[in-house]
């Protein structure tokens, strides 16, 4: 049996707002209004923009498997008491073909009385098929028992489930962001977790940001977060970042013939009789120590106390030198293609020697880390710690 409602000059006024939720479609937005007159009238008012024809119902199309969020807005502005409200659909399939959902913007139920200042019946309507469907959704108000037709069904809400999302800061991480069940914005946490309850069905969004001296693979912003879609269960996930590798330079100072260095973990030494240039990772701890040349001594920075350095977020340079350990005299001969030219001592560590014949020859070459330049028929010889050889060629 169904009960008429006469018409008189109070309107009750319904705004449907529709919202295009799941696989990525966005969202639009559709108004109505519907009026009906009671015996003792309820003034429902909105500040609309519509300027259109009233409408009694509208339809609401959901693509297959989709959902559309669907939020039925009830304004009693006068406040006026005892009036029954209903919202009902009307679907030519199966009931189970569509699943109405309550959301975070429900304060009302679909049916009641004395609904106060009013309230939003805030709803995700699911099509269960792989066909898209229409239906009809409408409001009935009367101060009297609201029966309805068979074929108008008050809308009954199903409580959406809920599960943990658990974030975990990984290796390198500062700060968490987080988006969940339909937010527009991120929240954000310092925490080594949080967890956090998410609607079934609902896609969640995450992303970190690196500490000092470390950078992210992946999540890496609100422009390219990571997601998911919450499921039956509880969910973990784990954000973490990769080490930064900074350039440490190790140079052969005087007196230094071979250098040892011990880098980004390692249990034993490697060594080079030139210079190195290491990437090391950022807060590492490095270890390096030199082996002097004969006539040299290590005064630091030695195989029994090696020197070290913790690396931080910039190019590290270090220099090993030794110390002579005799100051002479020692002898210096320099030969011309290997003959001998002339010899000399010094005690001093330098030797020059002049009127060389050098046969026009520049290029010169000594023993024992000494090192020499010639200038016309000027031979100089620098760091002497022995007895010393260079040769002209």
């Amino acid at each position: 049996m169904e009960t008429k409602i006469p018409m008189k000059t109070i309107y009750l006024i319904l705004v449907i707002t529709i919202g295009l939720v799941g696989l990525g479609i966005g969202s639009t937005l559709a108004v109505f209004t519907a009026s009906a007159e009671i015996s003792n009238p309820i003034s429902f008012s909105s500040n609309l923009s519509y300027n259109g024809d009233i409408f009694d119902t509208v339809e609401v199309t959901i693509g297959p498997n989709a959902t559309r969020t669907t939020n039925v807005s009830i304004y009693n502005d006068e406040q006026i008491n005892g009036v029954k409200y209903a919202v009902w659909y009307i679907y030519e399939g199966n009931s189970n073909d569509i699943s109405f959902v309550r959301n975070q913007d429900c304060n009302i139920d679909p049916s009641g009385t004395d609904i106060g200042q009013g309230g939003t019946l805030g709803m995700d309507i699911k099509n269960n098929t792989s066909n898209t469907i229409t239906i009809t959704i409408g409001l009935t108000t009367s101060k009297d028992d609201i029966v309805l037709p068979s074929y108008m069904k008050v809308i009954t809400l199903a409580t959406v489930a809920k599960y943990n999302l658990t974030l975990t800061k990984g290796t390198g991480i500062s700060i968490m962001y987080y988006k969940i069940n339909g937010s527009n914005t991120y929240a954000s946490t310092t925490n080594s977790s949080i967890t956090v309850s998410v609607n079934e069905g609902s896609t969640y969004y995450y992303y970190g940001i690196a500490s000092t001296g470390y950078a992210m693979n992946s999540c890496s912003s609100s422009s390219s977060p990571c997601s998911g879609t919450m499921g039956a269960s509880a969910v973990t996930k784990t954000l973490s970042a990769s080490v930064n590798s900074y350039t440490l330079n190790l140079n052969k100072g005087t007196g230094v013939s071979r250098i040892y260095y011990k880098i980004n973990g390692a249990s034993s030494y490697t060594s080079s009789t030139s210079n190195k240039s290491l990437s090391v990772k950022y807060n590492t701890t490095y270890y390096y120590y030199g082996v002097a040349s004969s006539g040299y001594t290590m005064s630091s920075c030695t195989s029994s106390n090696p020197c070290s350095g913790t690396m931080g977020t910039r190019t590290v340079t270090k220099t090993l030198s030794a110390t002579a350990t005799s100051s002479g005299p020692f002898t210096v001969i320099i030969t011309v293609l290997g003959s001998e030219e002339t010899r000399g001592t010094t005690s001093n560590g330098t030797f020059t020697a002049t009127g060389v014949y050098t046969m026009g020859l520049t290029s010169i070459s000594c023993t024992n880390g000494a090192t020499a330049t010639v200038s016309g028929e000027t031979v100089t010889v620098a760091n002497i710690t022995a007895d010393t050889t260079c040769n002209i060629s």
